[in-house]
């Protein structure tokens, strides 16, 4: 740890390697637990909003399974694709803003401008790449749908098509929210996020009765209703942002204020690849099987899923923290945070883990009365059980990283992860 501050301390302080680190006053008169509150104030907020956004699409799910079992199939196969290209650039987008307006912020004494500055350059660029994103749905679309398993010939064309194109449409405003949501985040505001994301719900789920029950418009009807759901959210955000930091057209110096920024996006959208890679090797490997392991796995996957909000929302307030307190030149104090986070990841793990084991089987049978699938779920779950210290404390480190600018370093990590998973995963085959 110690050499990733110094690291930091040279990077984002005074871009010097030799000099020593400013006294941290705060640091020496608060212990490492008195930042307890400042990590619940922005976890709680952002656990919320992480829950909330696989809500989002349940709903959509529930009402187009009250049109028919195609409609659902297809809409199925469309969101995968969108959310593939969401997790390419958009997650890594949010992660780099988080910490850059979170410098900003903490270098605000010195530059009145400087949060106004880095968000206006970053929406600019968010607009810009969402337009690029849109247009690549609208162009590869059917390529896409036969690379998910959806040809010319299949059933689920149409609806899947339709659906697609549709929400590829929505596309800049998707990316702006994700950028809006860094901003709000490295300002220390999750509950503005949170705020938007249940107005976002709340608006899908009326724009889906209207559009499928009162105009009958079908599938097309529910990819609008989130369409118009996000467009309506982020215009909302926007505003909100602009009263706080008045946001303007980026200039030249506005620009310069994301210098470094294309980087980390780039080594993050790698370790994204390496990921997902990873995720859809283990699912491709699970369908080959048969269905009894094949549902299991899926189960045992949204499980664990679900257990991995509770420890981003931890990573969420330590990048904030930790770059916010660097870039102020708290280094001191930005250490205290990761020591407490890292504490509080590795308690947060146990406690998953002694939840999971005493509770394995109410657990599964709530995901399944198939004795077979309960059967084989309960040769896997001890692992997911087993894992969640190791798990928390990947997740905790990620936001430390991220807040010292660490993102080669997380970048380079998941590519080897990935491999030899990859070799473990062809040595079970």
């Amino acid at each position: 740890m110690q050499e990733l501050y110094t690291w930091a301390k040279r990077q984002q302080l005074t871009g010097k390697t030799g000099d020593s680190p400013p006294v941290d006053s705060d640091a020496a008169s608060r212990s490492a637990n008195a930042f307890d509150s400042e990590i619940a104030l922005l976890a709680i907020p952002a656990l919320a909003a992480l829950a909330a956004d696989p809500a989002a699409s349940l709903v959509d799910t529930a009402f187009l399974g009250r049109i028919g079992s195609v409609q659902v199939a297809a809409s199925g196969a469309a969101i995968s694709i969108t959310n593939s290209a969401q997790k390419l650039l958009n997650v890594p987008l949010l992660a780099v803003t988080t910490n850059t307006i979170a410098s900003a912020d903490g270098r605000q004494g010195e530059d009145e401008r400087a949060v106004s500055s880095a968000s206006s350059a970053a929406l600019a660029l968010a607009l810009i790449i969402g337009i690029l994103q849109a247009a690549a749905l609208l162009i590869l679309s059917k390529p896409a749908l036969a690379a998910w398993g959806i040809p010319a010939s299949s059933p689920l064309r149409a609806d899947a098509l339709t659906y697609l194109q549709i929400k590829a449409f929505g596309a800049p405003a998707l990316v702006v929210l994700f950028v809006l949501q860094g901003a709000f985040r490295g300002l220390g505001d999750t509950r503005t996020p949170l705020y938007a994301t249940l107005f976002c719900n709340a608006v899908n789920i009326a724009f889906n009765y209207m559009l499928l029950f009162v105009f009958h418009w079908g599938i097309a009807g529910s990819a609008w209703a989130t369409v118009g759901a996000e467009a309506l959210t982020a215009v909302a955000l926007v505003v909100a942002l602009h009263r706080l930091h008045p946001l303007r057209i980026p200039g030249r110096e506005d620009w310069s204020s994301l210098k470094g920024f294309a980087g980390p996006v780039g080594l993050l959208a790698l370790r994204t690849v390496a990921l997902t890679a990873t995720f859809a090797l283990a699912t491709a490997m699970a369908a080959r099987s048969d269905v009894a392991h094949a549902a299991s796995h899926q189960i045992c996957l949204q499980m664990w899923l679900a257990s991995s909000l509770l420890a981003d929302a931890l990573a969420v307030a330590a990048q904030t923290l930790v770059a916010r307190l660097l870039a102020s030149g708290r280094a001191d104090s930005a250490r205290a945070v990761s020591r407490r986070v890292i504490r509080l990841g590795l308690l947060l793990g146990g406690i998953l883990a002694a939840g999971m084991a005493l509770g394995t089987r109410p657990l599964i049978s709530t995901f399944t009365q198939d004795s077979s699938v309960r059967a084989a779920s309960l040769t896997i779950f001890p692992l997911v059980a087993l894992t969640q210290p190791l798990n928390a404390l990947a997740f905790v480190w990620d936001g430390v990283l991220y807040g010292a600018g660490g993102f080669s370093y997380a970048a380079k990590a998941m590519p080897k992860d990935a491999r030899e998973q990859d070799l473990l995963d062809a040595k079970s085959r």
